[in-house]
């Protein structure tokens, strides 16, 4: 008899208990899906860049190296990788030839490609419609698609390395056998060398390389874009998972506690009579923790098992952002234990904290009701420093004081979804920000070019030249690159936080090197050149409004002069047209439509997460306020019924005993501001630190407003739904009562 008791005040307080076995059931599935799709990743990840040797550094060189040499020499394994990127219409394919020593290519589906035969990445298929078995033409030779491939040093596939977004649609990558290639490179620019194996002195090797082959680029895999963004993505994952699902239990948790701490006190006779009739306080005691054990059927059992099905989708989403193989499919067992369990003992701490005062009262007390009595004396108060006030604000604000706890769930509550929300907001604005501000106010060239020698003449009108050069912060892994443009370029045009243009002399930085270092004007950084070793110290004279970059720049003239180079050198130009340079000339060559192209074609998945965030932070919002307001109309039913007799309407017992939500919705949403602010300075200063760009995500007006609209959408759905309970309210419970 006894089990079914839980069940029935469940269904009949239904308003109460939803609620809550809703926040469990969304706690349990956004863990479990997070954490079984970062497992599955970062066990795939590992075993792929172990199995088929993912470099520890590449470097390039203007002529060939010795290779067998310098393997003995250092005891590395290395191989030299040719590349072809073959374009048609506006979509670009980059071909390297099938390596055997470092970075060698797994086949996902198919197999290796013989002669006459590719193989291409499955995002880059996907996106084209192109499958095993069709046939592409590269400049107008047929070949076979033999399979799908995915390369160790292209995990996250952007075709430069300044891209911050993947562009599958439009950029993918593949393997073709060398005598193939043969056909499609009659000579190189520069020779690119890939590395296995640890140097404990690499500026000596620097050195030695650059020496006899003239070093032009050296990238430690930690460097390395492409492989880093994905390192990092992994890193984050699961922490941002634990923390999103510990405060959804935590707030759970609080409002089981409140909803059966309110349940006991109004049951207190029925406990007595249970006494009475000879129940054990263990058996009252398991009557009780049988809300918890329901909660986390109906909750988190079905949540961590929903989110064990999904995440199989999720981590195929997840991976088409950084292309890691799922070579094979993890049963994460422990992830899946915790996203179940962990809810248990939250609830059922909850649960017992609940019960556990009244345990130690006498059966007589239980009966009588007497810690309720209490209750009700000890925090009765005098109004006489509220006599000015209106009745109606004096009832609100003693509801308010006898139940402190409420106010503060909703204060919390608020304040994090207030956190998630404009993350999810400002995240999507940002990275709008960051790719059109950036490479249409900032950057206003279409074509950048990057010689494989430092040029003298300039043989190509409307185009600027520039110089550039990379160094590491001294004591640091920070990678700094810094630049040498015209003095008065038209195609770079540097501006400070007021949108003023900065007059290029001295050293300027980006505001994305300034929040990675903690770096302000005046300041003096030392940096390390990354090919000979040499050492400079630069006073920065300002910083720009830029968050693409770790870099610096100077006017070409003082570049020079300070970095030894000849007068008028320059490695690379900047154009609006595109320029008709022999690509034998050329290390890099990349176009800025690529970049905007790729962000636009990303845009769609990057809102569904956005989306998704915003879901939560409004249901999490209405979820709190509407179970706190149902709770405040069910224990106040008498006393509502008693107003409507005395003539007081809906509107007006919805303000008297509601009223002090709005004021904590309202603390909420302010706690919230800077709590997103500290969170941001975390993601600045912690998550993206080893990353070359950073996000102007600081909320602004626009944004605040917005997420106020949304949330407070939450809290008046919430308001309306209570309200609708107050008018169902009969003036006839008094008299029915005063009948019984």
């Amino acid at each position: 008899m006894l089990n079914k008791i839980p069940l029935r005040i469940i269904w009949r307080d239904k308003s109460h208990f939803v609620g809550i076995i809703l926040l469990v059931f969304l706690a349990s599935f956004v863990y479990n899906i997070f954490s079984i799709t970062m497992t599955n990743v970062d066990i795939n990840y590992k075993n792929f860049v172990e199995r088929y040797k993912q470099e520890n550094f590449h470097f390039i060189t203007l002529f060939p190296i010795d290779i067998e040499g310098i393997e003995k020499k250092y005891n590395v394994e290395i191989e030299e990788k040719f590349t072809f990127d073959y374009n048609y219409e506006d979509k670009t394919i980059r071909f390297f030839n099938i390596t055997e020593k470092v970075n060698n290519p797994l086949i996902l589906e198919g197999k290796m490609p013989s002669l006459g035969e590719v193989a291409i990445d499955p995002n880059f298929s996907q996106n084209n419609n192109l499958k095993i078995g069709d046939t592409v033409n590269i400049n107008g030779i047929p070949f076979k698609i033999s399979g799908y491939v995915a390369l160790p040093d292209y995990i996250y596939i952007t075709k430069n390395e300044t891209d911050i977004l993947p562009d599958p649609s439009h950029f993918g990558v593949g393997i073709m056998n060398m005598e193939d290639m043969k056909k499609f490179i009659s000579s190189v620019a520069y020779r690119y060398y890939m590395v296995r194996g640890k140097i404990n002195d690499i500026d000596s090797f620097k050195a030695d390389i650059n020496s006899k082959y003239n070093l032009l680029s050296f990238q430690e895999k930690d460097e390395n874009w492409r492989i880093i963004v994905t390192e990092k993505k992994v890193e984050s994952g699961k922490p941002i998972s634990y923390v999103m699902a510990l405060t959804i239990l935590l707030i759970s948790s609080f409002l089981l506690f409140i909803v059966l701490r309110r349940l006991i006190t109004s049951m207190h006779k029925e406990i007595g009579t249970l006494y009475a009739l000879g129940y054990s306080k263990g058996e009252i005691t398991k009557l009780y923790m049988l809300f918890p054990f329901f909660i986390w059927l109906f909750g988190a059992l079905p949540g961590g098992i929903l989110g064990y099905i999904y995440s199989d989708n999720f981590v195929k989403f997840y991976v088409s952002f950084i292309s890691v193989p799922i070579i094979e499919k993890i049963f994460p067992l422990k992830d899946l234990f915790v996203g179940i369990f962990l809810p248990v003992i939250f609830m059922g701490l909850s649960g017992y904290l609940a019960i556990r005062d009244l345990l130690k009262k006498r059966v007589v007390e239980i009966i009588k009701g007497e810690t309720e009595k209490a209750f009700r004396v000890r925090f009765r108060m005098s109004f006489g420093f509220l006599d000015k006030l209106s009745f109606k604000l004096r009832i609100m604000i003693k509801h308010t004081l006898l139940h402190p706890s409420r106010e503060m769930v909703v204060i919390f509550g608020v304040a994090f979804s207030t956190l998630i929300l404009m993350y999810g907001i400002t995240a999507g604005s940002s990275l709008s920000d960051l790719v059109y501000d950036t490479f249409q106010n900032t950057f206003k060239y279409n074509y950048m070019y990057i010689f494989n020698f430092y040029q003298k003449d300039h043989r190509y009108p409307n185009s600027e030249k520039f110089n550039m050069l990379s160094f590491y912060k001294e004591g640091t892994k920070t990678r700094i690159t810094i630049y040498g443009i015209e003095k008065k370029s038209q195609l770079i045009v540097l501006k400070d936080n007021k949108r003023n243009r900065v007059d290029l002399e001295g050293f300027v930085i980006s505001q994305a090197l300034a929040d990675k270092l903690n770096l302000k004007e005046g300041d003096v950084i030392n940096v390390i050149n990354t090919i000979d070793g040499k050492r400079y110290s630069l006073k920065i004279s300002k910083i720009v409004d830029l968050f693409v970059g770790n870099t610096g720049y100077m006017n070409l003239e003082e570049f020079n002069k300070i970095f030894g180079l000849e007068d008028g050198a320059f490695i690379g130009l900047y154009s609006i047209d595109k320029l008709n340079i022999p690509k034998e000339e050329l290390i890099v060559f990349m176009s800025k439509s690529d970049l905007i192209k790729a962000f636009e074609d990303s845009t769609e998945s990057v809102n569904q997460i956005l989306q998704m965030m915003y879901i939560v932070s409004f249901f999490m919002a209405f979820i709190i306020i509407f179970i706190l307001s149902s709770l405040i109309i069910t224990e106040n039913r008498k006393a509502l019924s008693i107003f409507k007799i005395l003539g007081f309407r809906d509107g007006e017992l919805s303000t008297m005993f509601l009223g002090f939500n709005n004021i904590s919705f309202l603390i909420g949403f302010l706690i919230g501001i800077p709590l997103y602010s500290s969170f941001i300075k975390y993601i600045i200063n912690v998550a993206l630190r080893d990353l070359d760009f950073s996000l102007k995500m600081y909320a602004g007006f626009k944004d605040m407003g917005l997420t106020f609209i949304i949330l407070f959408g939450a809290f008046i759905l919430s308001k309306y739904l209570s309200r609708r309970r107050i008018g169902k309210i009969s003036p006839a419970i008094v008299i029915k009562e005063q009948t019984e």
